[in-house]
């Protein structure tokens, strides 16, 4: 944490929770306008989602980065093709959009898929039941006043990282 120790912020400019499940996903009430990334993790039983093999489907929002949240991508990361086939085709299906090839992944662009808490719990069910993996979600939010951090229904114990906004 960025603020003195023992000093709750008015406002955190990042905060990150990781390790979600789809059920966790689909009861976040944090404003999903504050949400400035999400990401879909699924990663062979008994490894997590950081451990290699995995797939990752991760968007980023409007602000963040210069794709101005029009681009939903995917990446396996040394997965085996039995696993990433049925899972692209899922992706393709629920996400939509213009899909191209890109650095061994594919880049949905102009995606028709809603981006809500109900929409990516629904792509992380699907990708797990398409690849029979374990599937975890990420979830980043900006600009959480310590009101809306107290009242959420996402685990502190899920915190992955936070920043205070500096005054």
């Amino acid at each position: 944490m960025s603020s003195p120790f023992g000093v709750e912020p008015q406002i955190y400019k990042v905060l990150v929770y990781n390790q979600l499940t789809p059920e966790e996903v689909l009861k976040t009430n944090y404003d999903v306008k504050k949400m400035t990334f999400w990401d879909v993790s699924a990663s062979i039983p008994g490894k997590t989602s950081v451990d290699d093999p995995h797939i990752s489907v991760y968007w980023y929002g409007p602000n963040v980065s210069a794709e101005k949240g029009f681009i939903i991508h995917l990446k396996p990361h040394k997965l085996d093709e039995k696993f990433i086939t049925p899972i692209r085709s899922v992706v393709e299906k629920i996400v939509g959009g213009q899909v191209s090839s890109k650095e061994n992944g594919s880049e949905f662009k102009d995606f028709t898929m809603k981006i809500s808490y109900s929409a990516i719990a629904d792509l992380a069910k699907a990708i797990q039941n398409a690849g029979k993996l374990n599937c975890e979600c990420s979830l980043e939010f900006e600009m959480i006043t310590k009101e809306e951090r107290a009242a959420s229904t996402l685990s502190k114990t899920k915190i992955l990282g936070e920043k205070a906004l500096e005054k």
